[in-house]
């Protein structure tokens, strides 16, 4: 046998200098990437550096297929001209016989805002183009059974059309309610959609109740495929993460709640999974719809502008409040520069509830900075995390978060999904993005900030119920914990910026 490996060996020797050269090549080449990516902060450009070092050969290869989120050609193209198309709605609506009255409506909802709000206001309509919009009625659900059979009613109702975009949907006892409803709706004659993504329901689209809602005359497109092909060579790990619903462009939903039972038969171990989710009736809800009409237009090449409304009214009573969507198409690093200034607006409290921490730098700064200039502020996450490396990796910020006057509690009752911020009980956001560069650079995320004390009371007390099952990490406890733990999460932490 030895005789047998020395002969290959040298017959395939020439082969060594050829690999050499060809690593080499790979990871100069990677090098140059991390450092011309627009994108890339310089954590996770380091990072991705040292792994090429480490891994010469696995690294580049790691990088080219979750280093970047990048797009195919064709989605490129798609959403350049989504981008028009919007630009292009926007100039018909201030032309349109209502343009003087939008701006008026405009002035008075500027004028009911605090000054720092306004600030807000205008960073989060640089994202998505929508500024704050008032006279909308806002109901918080954080239970399942509840949300799918008021969602149900609503779909029941509707007279237009109805707009579903989940990232997970399963087919059990809650969300049955829901598409029940979407069937017996496409069968009076309603046009309904259902756009739901390609890996997070990838179960649900070879289901039988998928071919049931077919079968119904609902119109069911996969986001984002992750089949070889049919993805077209875009980037498998980007994902729309938004949860999503619109009915008739007045009724819309927004939240951390997939289509799916607390119970989440895929994780069923890590259940009851918490959740919040909005209810929004009034103008907002179109803001939702630009939301969809534009991700339908991605999948399907099916305009929908039709059937955003121009020159909708709003008033400053009884809710203010705003949309803006997420994703790799917006400008760098949209979301986290948004959840900074949403911290800071802070004097009193500020309280944010996530599954996955992992900030990058200046997130985490703004924590800090926070409560060192004596701002209750308290971060609120699961125990138990159904990703033991983000787990790991988020436990490496604790330490200074909890010398810094941070108050950590890790909820006990499930996991907590549900992610939430409110400010001094007058600014809040409801969003489906982490605390984690997969959302802040990745994913296609909705989020819904709310300029209003009543609504934000509200979410307000639902946090309140967060903090009372969970146990707040002392520090004393926290700072007497085994070495090789300290070691293995700070080790995991390394990857931080590649999580």
């Amino acid at each position: 046998m030895l005789p047998i490996i020395r002969q290959i060996f040298n017959e395939w020797a020439w082969m060594t200098p050829l690999l050499l050269v060809v690593t080499i090549l790979m990871s100069v080449a990677t090098v140059a990437a991390v450092l011309l990516d627009r994108r890339s902060r310089s954590q996770s450009a380091m990072s991705w550096v040292l792994l090429v070092v480490v891994a010469p050969f696995v690294g580049p290869i790691v990088y080219l297929f979750v280093g970047r989120a990048w797009l195919s050609g064709k989605r490129s193209r798609s959403y350049a001209r989504v981008a028009q198309e919007r630009a292009e709605f926007r100039r018909r609506d201030e032309a349109s016989g209502a343009a003087a009255d939008r701006r008026a409506a405009r002035e008075r909802v500027q004028s009911a805002l605090a000054i720092e709000q306004r600030r807000l206001a205008v960073q989060a309509a640089s994202i998505s183009g929508d500024f704050p919009i008032g006279g909308n009625d806002i109901e918080i659900f954080d239970e399942a059974e509840a949300l799918f059979e008021r969602m149900a009613e609503d779909i029941d109702r509707a007279e237009r059309h109805v707009h579903v975009e989940f990232y997970i949907a399963l087919d059990d006892a809650t969300s049955c309610h829901v598409f029940s409803a979407l069937e017996a709706a496409a069968r009076r004659g309603i046009p309904c959609r259902l756009l739901l993504d390609g890996l997070g329901s990838r179960a649900f689209l070879k289901s039988q109740r998928h071919r049931e809602l077919l079968a119904a005359g609902v119109q069911v497109v996969e986001a984002l495929p992750v089949g070889f092909l049919r993805r077209r060579f875009g980037r498998v790990d980007l994902r729309n993460h938004r949860k999503i619903v619109v009915i008739d462009g007045a009724v819309g939903y927004i939240g951390s709640h997939n289509l799916a039972s607390k119970d989440f038969k895929v994780k069923e171990r890590y259940a009851p999974w918490i959740d919040a989710t909005m209810r929004v009736r009034g103008p907002v809800a179109n803001d939702l719809q630009k939301i969809f009409v534009e991700d339908w237009y991605l999948e399907t090449d099916e305009e929908l502008v039709n059937l955003i409304a121009l020159g909708v009214r709003d008033g400053t009573d009884p809710a203010i409040a705003q949309v803006l969507g997420t994703g790799p198409a917006t400008y760098e690093s949209a979301m986290p520069q948004l959840i900074l200034s949403l911290v800071h607006l802070a004097e009193e409290e500020v309280i944010l509830t996530t599954p996955y921490f992992v900030p990058d730098e200046p997130a985490l700064a703004s924590l800090l900075t926070t409560a060192r200039r004596g701002v209750r502020t308290v971060l609120v996450v699961p125990e138990h995390n159904d990703s033991m490396l983000v787990k790991l990796a988020s436990r490496k910020f604790y330490q200074r978060l909890l010398e810094a006057g941070v108050e950590i509690w890790q909820y006990r009752g499930g996991l907590l999904h549900a992610k939430t911020i409110v400010v001094d009980g007058r600014t809040s956001l409801m969003t489906s993005a982490n605390l984690d560069r997969r959302s802040f650079e990745l994913n296609l995320e909705a989020s819904l900030v709310v300029y209003d004390a009543e609504v934000t009371r509200r979410l307000r007390a639902v946090q309140e119920g967060y903090l009372r099952k969970s146990k707040r990490v002392e520090p004393s406890e926290w700072y007497a914990r085994p070495a090789w733990k300290r070691l293995i999460e700070n080790a995991v932490g390394l990857m931080s910026p590649l999580l």
